[in-house]
């Protein structure tokens, strides 16, 4: 039976240099090879998923926390924020000088006066030529998919703000947040994949470290958090693997070289028998 895999990005299919581990590529090549599909799992958009990534072969992505998610190329879903939430968001954040961007498929559009949001983006490791500072806001605002906000005061009144209107995540630090439409998770984008492949979802692995992989890792068949994820996600997790910069994901693939099906035993880490 094919199995379905869901990899977050930042703390674990990255390392603490930005770099998917040679290992990790080899066993990620290996599980395709053997017919078993690919997906990253990001509150990144298309437009922040570096080349390094995309060389490494994902059958399909999940991004934007959930909003958007396509296999092979295609667009299987699609959850956009509505415009008249978008509209009313937008206000409420230049009443309290806020910096934010707006996300789509494709783009990230940012106001040119946010000098510091700019420079921000400029260090990561991102498709720099999709970020777009000259555009049409009312255009773009009609196909969001998420906002970043970057919050130097006011922390308080923006989450009253959004908290009942949006699901929202904070991203790095308490000053920034990710903001998608209500109805919004990675869960959301998992489910989709799976009931799109007609795969069920007892075949579906999640990793992840973070609280924007929460709802994923409970609800696909076999959760598990790397050992530097939060607390919230180890809590949750069927298992728990290895730090992202001690090969953890390298190690759970070629320790258990397992054959055609997944087995779990009680005292022992899942035997995630994915081998050619």
């Amino acid at each position: 039976m094919k199995k379905v895999l869901f990899f977050d990005i930042d703390g674990t299919l990255l390392n603490s240099e930005l770099k998917i581990p040679e290992g990790v590529k080899r066993e990620l090549k290996r599980l395709k090879e053997a017919g078993h599909y690919l997906f990253v799992a990001s509150g990144r958009p298309l437009a922040f998923i570096s080349n390094q990534i995309i060389e490494a072969g994902f059958n399909g992505f999940v991004l934007c926390n959930g909003a958007h998610v396509e296999l092979n190329h295609e667009i299987i879903y699609e959850n956009r924020i509505p415009y008249e939430k978008v509209n009313d968001l937008m206000k409420m954040l230049e009443s309290v000088d806020c910096e934010y961007d707006f996300e789509t498929v494709t783009d990230c559009y940012i106001d040119p006066s946010y000098k510091d949001f700019i420079e921000f983006f400029k260090v990561c490791d991102i498709r720099h030529e999709k970020l777009i500072t000259s555009f049409d806001k009312e255009e773009v605002m009609h196909r969001t998919l998420k906002i970043e906000i970057s919050a130097k005061k006011d922390h308080d009144k923006i989450i009253e703000y959004i908290a009942d209107k949006f699901y929202f995540d904070h991203h790095g630090t308490a000053n920034s947040f990710e903001i998608c439409a209500l109805d919004t998770s990675k869960a959301t984008g998992v489910q989709k994949v799976l009931e799109h492949l007609n795969i069920d979802k007892e075949h579906s692995y999640a990793f992840g470290d973070g609280l924007n992989d929460l709802e994923m890792i409970k609800y696909a068949g076999h959760g598990i958090a790397m050992k530097n994820a939060v607390k919230e996600l180890k809590d949750v997790a069927d298992e728990v693997i290895g730090h992202v910069d001690e090969n953890g994901l390298e190690e759970i693939f070629k320790n258990n070289r397992i054959k055609n099906e997944v087995r779990f035993e009680p005292h022992l880490n899942y035997l995630i028998n994915l081998k050619c």
